[in-house]
């Protein structure tokens, strides 16, 4: 039981005590209480578009919206960066690796966010006997699909109609294992393949999905373009949108209806003899909100720049936003191009490497 005394001094108390200045002692009291407090991990993140640069190996990790960014140096051993995809539970993986003359050999490495740096994990190979001779993979992806990775390789031969390769990353044996292929047809690339819920997607002439828990293919309704090279793609909701022709149109294909309808895409500027486009895209979803970012190649200043749109639903509009970024070729197709929770702790860790590395 407490003493008077005690009972009197607790009610005395500050935080106790109604009176006209006990708020902002309260806020006094709780700002002196909690400033030396150590924040949890994975309260203090941000969404971040990442980006690589095989030439310089660099990997740029950039928030739109607040305008920072994370420029860290890869191994100088490690090789080109094929592609790349995180994970529900926000883990980096990526596809390393250069060809062979007798296989296609890629590294699967997964990102250590504490310690900043790659771990290798597996390795997968396509023997050269798998695909028709002076032919290697055109097109590579690394797709999560219910919590399991799937490896997907385009092969287009000259005389003969593409096809994929297809394969899933067992986390128990380590090992890749085989699953059936799409019937893709001849015409078009494969230059998309993303998942929703518990499906694959990969979009040529028509839109295919990947059924993991049967292990089957099915075709769906097929874009309304004439043209239909598609170019790059990301998921918002249900809806996959897709850039095709060459960044000049945007569709989108809903997941449910399965249907199409086109969205207007005034993003892209005219090239001019002093900024040429370089074919490079990417798209990309930060807090909710769809980005496309372009990459061209200037003239005159004999380097790179970069131009960001973000789309706004509610006006059904793109507007034009300010990125910062490092100079530098990134690698702005979806393969290298994927979005993850960053702990903001790095940023200010690197934040002198980051006004450095921006002003050269």
């Amino acid at each position: 039981l407490m003493t008077s005394a005690e009972t009197t001094a607790i009610l005395e108390h500050p935080l106790v005590r109604e009176d006209p200045g006990s708020l902002q002692v309260t806020k006094d009291v709780v700002q002196r209480g909690t400033s030396n407090l150590t924040t949890r991990y994975g309260m203090d993140k941000q969404e971040m578009v990442m980006l690589f640069n095989n030439r310089s190996k660099d990997m740029l990790c950039m928030n739109p919206r607040i305008g920072k960014y994370i420029s860290n140096s890869c191994p100088e051993t490690m090789p080109p960066i094929i592609a790349a995809t995180v994970t529900s539970d926000n883990n980096v993986y990526i596809l390393a690796g250069e060809e062979s003359d007798f296989a296609t050999e890629r590294s699967l490495q997964v990102y250590n966010h504490a310690l900043n740096v790659w771990e290798h994990l597996s390795t997968i190979c396509l023997r050269k006997e798998e695909y028709p001779p002076d032919s290697t993979p055109s097109y590579e992806f690394l797709v999560e699909v219910c919590g399991h990775l799937y490896y997907l390789a385009v092969i287009v031969p000259e005389d003969a109609d593409m096809f994929m390769r297809v394969r899933k990353y067992s986390w128990h044996s380590n090992q890749w294992q085989d699953c059936s292929q799409p019937e893709l047809g001849g015409g078009y690339y494969v230059r998309m393949a993303v998942s929703y819920g518990s499906h694959l997607y990969v979009l040529t002439t028509a839109m295919h999905q990947y059924d993991p828990s049967n292990d089957r293919w099915c075709t769906l309704a097929p874009p309304i373009a004439k043209k239909r090279h598609s170019s790059r793609a990301a998921v918002v909701g249900s809806e996959i949108f897709c850039i095709i022709n060459q960044y000049a149109d945007m569709l989108v294909y809903d997941t449910a209806s399965d249907s199409w309808r086109e969205l207007e895409a005034k993003w892209l500027s005219k090239p001019t003899p002093a900024r040429r486009c370089t074919n490079q895209a990417c798209t990309f979803v930060v807090e909710s909100q769809l980005h496309v970012l372009l990459c061209f190649r200037t003239i005159e200043k004999l380097g790179y720049e970069c131009q960001m749109y973000v789309y706004d639903k509610s006006e059904g509009i793109w507007r034009e936003r300010e990125v910062d970024m490092p100079r530098g070729y990134w690698d702005c197709s979806d393969p290298g191009c994927c979005v993850v929770r960053m702990n903001l702790a790095y940023l200010h860790a690197k934040s002198a490497d980051r006004l450095s590395r921006a002003n050269p």
